[in-house]
């Protein structure tokens, strides 16, 4: 079992702790890899290495290396693209297939931005004859990326790709389950001898060490997160009190939006899938579907069919289309609130632990959908980050709109309908950062996202995902005229 370092001042390095952790193969049980328990005085050094890169070296200053950097980074990351997949389908316990879609994800991202980081843009104006003002966007400086473990790969990317692409220094801090994949990924990085020491560095640890540490340094300029809106809060809240900027994209609870007029069939297979990729531990999973009265009961059919279709099984067999959830606690709470929807509603299928072999060793649950809740009940409000669909029926336009914007989140949101003058009016009263119209879960490197509400705060990918990682100056020059 190999054990990863941290990556820091360009050198690789065991934490000062003299510990590891290891992470556990959902499926199985068995542990996949160590990686480093790293302490604050880890963090302090890479900190100081970080604020030496961006004060010291031509990074911040030099796009074509940037866009070099990049761009064969993502060589690289094709080049062992199967070998990553493999581990991050061991590591964090979704199907290969879907692993390979993430990392083939996440080298879109790469080579979108190496891209950008030669297209970084003020602008200039000219207000009186004896005046130029000069628009400058400039690199932040010294950035803490703290990632999630649902989507370790292209998370890491969607966030670290502009980040540095924009001129700033990076140190990333990835969840504790799925460290390994990340250190793998700095690995081919460090490899290459194109980002300079403390450009990009690895501190891997437990998030109330490590998170904390980078969030709370005076040095760290700005924080990139991605998780839980809980852990959002905390860390908007430390960061308040060096005024450091935050870019945060947190939970959602996302609708689809059915009418009646609709193709039925391809609606609730879309956003079947949508809720039961990942066992459903996606931020942009939609885990509401919204029903008009009509069609009602023809939806719960066909989402009944196809949870009960889908194939459960081990993440390395080719045939598997949903894996286990990522440990045990997280399977406990995805049961605790498929009980208030039984006690609230009704099980339409599933609701149960796997527990006959093969899955008897593993975190397995199955595929679930629960009908005629009410709106306040926990299993419609609470972002459940596990494979239930939730199903709910709407009698009007407005109370559609009025039902899907009825909880504390805000991330995305999709629209099922033949008639676009509808699509395109709700569509502009849901409070939602994207709205798919007859899709779903369409994201692109070069196309924003990010929340409304309690699901975050900035956009990531495309240019404003850029300009997220940058500080915009004024300078003004008077002439002699």
């Amino acid at each position: 079992m190999k054990t990863y370092e941290n990556y820091i001042a360009g050198a690789w390095q065991p934490s000062s702790s003299g510990e590891t952790c290891e992470s556990i193969h959902p499926a199985t049980g068995h542990p996949v890899a160590r990686t480093q328990s790293s302490t604050p005085q880890d963090v302090e050094r890479a900190v100081a290495a970080a604020r030496s890169a961006f004060e010291s070296t031509d990074w911040p200053n030099t796009s074509n290396l940037r866009s070099r950097a990049l761009s064969a980074w993502a060589d690289a990351i094709e080049q062992h693209k199967e070998a990553l997949a493999r581990l991050l389908s061991e590591e964090n316990g979704k199907p290969i297939r879907e692993a390979r879609i993430e990392i083939a994800s996440a080298i879109d991202a790469l080579r979108y931005n190496s891209i950008m980081a030669r297209n970084v843009f003020g602008r200039t104006f000219h207000p009186t004859p004896d005046a130029y003002g000069f628009l400058v966007r400039e690199p932040i400086g010294v950035v803490a990326v703290i990632t999630p473990w649902n989507w370790p790969v292209l998370l890491l990317m969607r966030d670290l790709a502009p980040c540095l692409a924009a001129g700033n220094v990076a140190i990333v801090k990835p969840a504790e389950r799925t460290g390994a994949i990340t250190a793998a990924l700095f690995e081919l990085a460090a490899e290459l001898g194109l980002f300079p020491p403390g450009v990009l560095q690895l501190v891997t640890g437990k998030g109330r060490v490590v998170g904390d540490a980078l969030v709370e340094s005076p040095d760290v300029d700005m924080v990139a997160f991605t998780g839980s809106t809980e852990v959002g809060q905390g860390i908007m809240a430390k960061a308040s009190r060096g005024i450091k900027k935050v870019a945060l994209e947190l939970g959602g609870k996302s609708p689809n939006v059915v009418f009646a007029d609709s193709h039925l069939e391809r609606a609730v297979s879309t956003a079947c899938r949508s809720v039961f990729m990942t066992s459903g531990q996606i931020c942009m999973a939609g885990s509401r579907l919204l029903v008009e009265a009509s069609v009602y009961e023809d939806a719960l059919a066909l989402a009944k069919s196809y949870a009960e279709s889908l194939r459960v099984g081990m993440p390395l067999d080719e045939s598997t289309e949903m894996g286990p959830v990522i440990s045990e606690t997280q399977l406990q709470t995805i049961l605790s609130f498929i009980e208030e929807g039984r006690r609230r509603g009704r099980i339409i299928t599933g609701g149960r632990r796997l527990t006959q072999p093969p899955y008897d060793r593993g975190n397995f649950i199955e595929p679930t959908v629960i009908a005629d809740v009410p709106v306040n009940c926990s299993v419609v409000q609470e972002e459940i980050f596990g494979p239930v669909l939730v199903v709910e029926r709407f009698t009007s336009e407005e109370e559609a709109v009025r039902l899907a914007n009825a909880t504390r989140y805000g991330l995305v949101a999709g629209i099922w309908t033949q008639d676009l003058n509808r699509a395109f009016r709700v569509a502009r009263r849901l409070q939602a950062g994207t709205v798919w119209l007859n899709g779903y879960n369409r994201n692109y490197a070069e196309a924003e996202s990010g929340g409304y509400k309690m699901s975050g705060l900035g956009r990531s990918r495309g240019i404003e995902g850029l300009y997220e990682f940058t500080e915009l100056k004024h300078i003004h020059l008077t002439l002699d005229v």
